[in-house]
């Protein structure tokens, strides 16, 4: 009766830890598509340029700021990571799916690139998209989301820009008064 216990334990272990990486590794591929990592890649790259202004006087070399932006690639992982949790407590794995079909369509990949050359088919297919179910719950959930995405990139953004401060300081570049 224990082994029979233990094997059922085991199994539903390993099947909610599956559900879970599934749910996180097709939310990640929705943020791609969406053009959620695209908007913070960029936002780093700005970043960059910012602090590259601020330091302008103590004459960083290329190499040191090229070695600061390797942490460029770990930056967008953990940013993807903290926005899977808050897509989580608003869409389910089946709306994630819904999501992915929709922006992996003709529609959904002209609406990212560019909406104001969307063919009118593209408009009709775009307006029929929210108006389904999972378009009504991306309008439903906007404003708790964007909340809670806000603060997520807050604090992101903060943490980042302290770190990198921290890096330069390290290296014996002070921030100019």
């Amino acid at each position: 009766m224990r082994y029979l216990a233990f094997c059922v334990t085991l199994f539903l272990t390993v099947t909610a830890y599956s559900q879970q990486k599934s749910y996180h590794e097709d939310a990640l591929k929705y943020l791609g598509l969406n053009g959620t990592e695209k908007q913070y890649s960029a936002a780093i790259d700005q970043m960059f340029d910012l602090l590259k202004s601020q330091y302008s006087s103590q004459n960083i070399p290329d190499t040191v700021w090229q070695e600061l932006k390797g942490i460029k690639k770990e930056s967008l992982t953990t940013i993807k990571s903290l926005l899977v949790s808050a897509y989580r407590g608003n869409f389910s794995h089946e709306d994630i799916k819904s999501l992915i079909t929709f922006y992996e369509s003709d529609t959904g990949k002209q609406m990212v690139a560019d909406m104001s050359q969307m063919s009118e088919d593209q408009k009709v297919k775009l307006s029929e998209f929210f108006n389904s179910d999972i378009g009504q719950r991306v309008k439903n959930q906007s404003d708790s989301l964007k909340s809670m995405v806000s603060e997520v990139s807050e604090l992101w953004s903060r943490d980042l820009y302290k770190n990198t401060i921290e890096k330069l300081k390290a290296k014996g570049y002070q921030m100019p008064q």
